[in-house]
């Protein structure tokens, strides 16, 4: 039997990350707060909308409730597109082509 001999040279340098200096956190907090304002006034426009054109894109008026009722922090995307995919899924399942 032959051993295969192998060198593995890992690349520490490349894996480490530089430690965020003071202002990339205050940088990063100042984006996370603009988008989160900017996600509550999206949800608040859905809330404006009739059910017809929710259901248009697989919302229900519950679903942007919820949202609007979790934190201000919380991703509203993320809960919306969840809700409408899973819509979708269940209407498929049903084999409705409506």
């Amino acid at each position: 039997m032959r051993m295969i001999e192998r060198n593995f040279e890992i690349e520490t340098t490349a894996a480490r990350r530089p430690v965020p200096t003071f202002l990339a956190r205050v940088r990063t907090a100042v984006f996370g707060f603009f988008r989160a304002w900017r996600n509550h006034r999206m949800v608040n426009r859905l809330n404006e909308l009739d059910d017809h054109q929710l259901l248009d894109m697989g919302l229900r008026r519950s679903d942007v409730h919820a949202v609007r009722a979790a934190s201000f922090f919380s991703d509203a995307g993320l809960h919306l597109t969840l809700a409408s995919r899973e819509r979708a899924r269940r209407h498929l399942r049903a084999g409705r082509l409506d």
